[in-house]
């Protein structure tokens, strides 16, 4: 009997060891992000975030995102880098993945990864897309993320443009705003920074940047003020920081905006061309001419203030032109005042599609005109960083000193002077436009031609921009030119990016 259960007992046992050994054992899964509906809805702050993270996960070898700052209300600011030619994509042949650089590096504290910057002689290949800096231009946001769907889920399509350059784009530069815009107040433009000893909120972060900021509108309650010092605000310092990194990478800067329907390049702080005006009339052009194919909505192009019909001073688009020199900048201005800065939602996708097709062309031929454009000898611009001294006690302080305007317009305030009991430092500012305007006026002003088929627009004589641009002209063609008649939307006021 004690033979009979010894048997049964060790059967038992065998039996047991053996059931948990035969047992398959779950493997680790990996982590599945719902995919957000980009095309067809405004998205709220969490679920941009989340599309980013859901790319990144799907197309680890070739798409990454990037942290770059907080907002004031303890929002992450997101950056996407979408880059094709990297050491790291199982897609390129053993040859091209020896010959591409690492996707990333580290950071300083050996946690946080950094868009790697390029150092061989072609390194300028990187294009840099902005938007939601104003808070109520909603249909920005969802273009910006349409630009990341066609270069991810459908970068079948466009190999041959991620084969030549490199993109960052971050969809919303100012959450905090924007999540107010879709709660609160759908009119809201600015950041939500709260400024102390007043009642008012926000500071709009498209004035924020150094140059010619000092210029500005200095009224705390005005829909565009500049902030209390150039980059005081979260926003603008995270960006900053990532164009400051790039900077010897970027090739174009694109800023997008609503409601204007128009694509425009610097100046924005005064009426004067820059020097390489013509290439940039011709990369806004290609992309009106593309969209016009597209679905026939028809783009004005020329430059800021020219098409806004005032001055606008510490923007990012002259900050990346003027300050950084990256050799090509635009903003454009997503349709339209019948529309406002929110689309009904059955738009997005249309709008988002047809500013692709534009943007698509735009960077092809920035990549074209890369070697036309030879910004290193060109003298920088005067006056243009707003001058902020320490005093001996360590403490910054203030002048009333009022900065000239610039040419044409625009405000000009100056900082409230101090007690002359304090010690003070003064902020000065030089003639703003002494060199483009010498640049300028070694030649006279000439009647503009049309751009010849096949040549660049360096190979013209040389000549000055149009000041007034009307219907014709093509994606090559070097500006518009009038048949007696104004463009469709010449009445549209680009209420915008101003």
């Amino acid at each position: 009997m004690l033979g009979t259960k010894s048997v049964r007992t060790i059967t038992k046992q065998t039996t047991t060891k053996s059931q948990s050994r035969d047992t398959p054992i779950t493997p680790l899964r990996r982590v599945i992000i719902p995919r957000p509906d980009i095309l067809h809805t405004y998205l709220e702050y969490k679920h941009i975030n989340q599309y980013m993270e859901y790319l990144s996960n799907r197309y680890p070898h070739f798409v990454h995102m990037y942290t770059l700052g907080h907002t004031h209300e303890k929002r992450e600011i997101r950056a996407l880098e979408i880059n094709w030619m990297n050491s790291q994509n199982v897609e390129l042949s053993t040859q091209m993945r020896e010959q591409s650089p690492p996707p990333f590096v580290a950071g300083n504290a050996g946690h946080d990864a950094l868009p790697v910057v390029h150092n061989a002689s072609h390194s300028r290949n990187t294009v840099f897309i902005e938007a939601g800096t104003h808070a109520r231009e909603w249909i920005s946001i969802s273009t910006a993320l349409n630009c990341i769907y066609q270069l991810t889920e459908r970068y079948t399509r466009n190999i041959d443009v991620l084969r030549k350059l490199r993109f960052i784009i971050v969809p919303l530069v100012n959450p905090d705003g924007y999540e107010y815009s879709r709660t609160k107040n759908p009119n809201w433009r600015k950041n939500r920074r709260t400024h102390k000893s007043t009642k008012f909120v926000g500071t709009d972060c498209n004035r924020n940047y150094d140059i010619f900021w000092a210029s500005g509108a200095g009224k705390i309650n005005r829909n565009t003020y500049k902030g209390d010092r150039p980059f005081s605000e979260l926003e603008t310092r995270a960006m900053r920081n990532i164009l400051d990194r790039l900077s010897p990478n970027l090739l174009f800067f694109l800023s997008l905006h609503s409601y204007g329907q128009s694509i425009m390049y610097p100046w924005g702080y005064c009426r004067d061309a820059p020097q390489y005006w013509r290439e940039l009339s011709s990369l806004a052009n290609s992309g009106r001419s593309a969209i016009k194919s597209y679905n026939g909505r028809e783009y004005r192009t020329g430059s800021i203030s020219c098409l806004t019909k005032r001055t606008i001073a510490g923007s990012v688009v002259d900050y990346v032109y003027g300050v950084l020199r990256v050799p090509m900048a635009l903003v454009m201005e997503l349709p339209s005042r019948e529309l406002g800065f929110q689309p009904p939602v059955e738009m997005i996708s249309q709008i988002g599609h047809e500013s692709w097709y534009g943007i698509r062309e735009m960077c092809k031929r920035s990549y074209d005109l890369r070697t036309q454009i030879n910004r290193d000898n060109e003298p920088p611009l005067q006056g243009a960083h707003y001058v902020l001294e320490v005093s001996n006690e360590g403490s910054m302080t203030t002048t009333n000193e009022k900065p000239p305007a610039p040419d044409g317009g625009g405000d000009a305030t100056g900082a409230k002077s101090t007690p002359k009991k304090k010690k003070r430092v003064k902020r000065t500012m030089r003639a703003q436009h002494e060199t483009i305007l010498r640049l300028q006026s070694s030649k006279p002003a000439t009647k503009p031609k049309s751009l010849p088929a096949g040549l660049f627009p360096r190979q013209i004589p040389n000549s000055a921009p149009p000041s007034r641009l009307g219907r014709g002209g093509g994606g090559d063609g070097l500006l518009l030119t009038t048949n007696g008649k104004p463009p469709i939307s010449s009445t549209m006021p680009l209420g915008v990016f101003l």
